[in-house]
């Protein structure tokens, strides 16, 4: 695990290092969950599916290529994070794994409905028109 040095000036992040196994390229911004399968490490990530939404990882750091290793986001501040919304999300609204997706996504029903939220949006999405997916800035609490 890797911690930022000490700064007054930058918000504190933590890092992992992970191994993709998707079979794609795993595209910074990128959120990941842990592999739940038969050969689960504790090191290998992969893309979100519908029963894996609270083995969330982190968001990748850089492209991190199939079999590759790199870093993932797991505590702290992030410029940018892929966020899918389906409609107005305020500043401060929880953020969870989205199934079959690369992304978190903000939606009451999902976080109300036993999903753990594992970060929030630092920023206010006005419609879906503005942005359906796209990278925002977000705080990542998955430790």
């Amino acid at each position: 695990m890797l911690f930022k040095r000490i700064s007054r000036s930058d918000a504190e992040t933590a890092f992992i290092v992970v191994k993709n196994v998707s079979t794609s390229t795993m595209t910074a911004g990128y959120h990941c969950v842990f592999d739940v399968s038969t050969n689960a490490d504790g090191v290998r990530v992969t893309q979100c599916s519908s029963f894996d939404l609270n083995a969330y990882a982190g968001c990748a750091d850089a492209d991190i290529a199939n079999n590759g290793y790199g870093l993932v986001q797991v505590y702290g501040y992030r410029a940018a994070g892929l966020v899918i919304a389906s409609g107005l999300v305020n500043s401060g609204e929880n953020l969870m794994p989205e199934a079959d997706k690369w992304s978190l996504t903000c939606t009451a029903a999902a976080t109300s409905s036993g999903y753990k939220a594992f970060g929030f949006i630092c920023e206010t999405i006005a419609s879906a028109t503005q942005s359906t997916s796209a990278n925002k800035r977000i705080f990542i609490r998955a430790l």
